[in-house]
């Protein structure tokens, strides 16, 4: 049954969920509040109170962590949009970090957005800030509009 309403189905306070696959921790998601409205005509799930969500990479005896956090969150369920708001702050497995007041990730596409400024800090002490951003996950494949980028070169008797 799909209704259109301003009342979740349910609540959950103190979230914390764990995704395993093939005895692997994947992914682990935390907030303070989770509302879910799945049986809305247009569902989704809502966390009104900040998101952190952590995803592992196991690559053999090696496992990775990026983790995302945010003041609030929609996950629509039909897209699989993610639309993260308030604080936006992503730091890549590599250490690299995004910081954003708002950012969406298409998890079917694995690309993210924004029309927002941002800054991403790179491992090397580089920078790059923009108000458009529009990428892979990965950002390899980016694009970027009005762009500032600083970068730090390396002398080379470092």
């Amino acid at each position: 049954m799909n209704t259109v309403s301003n009342q979740p189905s349910s609540e959950v306070e103190n979230l914390l969920l764990k995704h395993t696959d093939s005895g692997y921790l994947k992914a682990t998601i935390r907030g303070p509040l989770m509302l879910d409205y799945s049986n809305d005509s247009y569902p989704f799930t809502e966390f009104p109170d900040g998101i952190k969500v952590e995803v592992y990479e196991t690559n053999g005896d090696t496992t990775k962590k990026t983790t995302i956090t945010a003041d609030y969150a929609v996950i629509f369920s039909e897209s699989d949009l993610v639309d993260l708001k308030g604080n936006v702050k992503i730091v890549g497995t590599d250490g690299s970090t995004f910081f954003g007041d708002q950012l969406y990730w298409d998890q079917k596409s694995r690309w993210i957005f924004t029309d927002q400024p941002f800054r991403t800090d790179l491992t090397n002490k580089s920078e790059t800030s923009g108000d458009i951003l529009d990428s892979n996950e990965k950002l390899t494949k980016a694009l970027v509009r009005n762009s500032s980028d600083l970068y730090y070169i390396k002398p080379e008797d470092e």
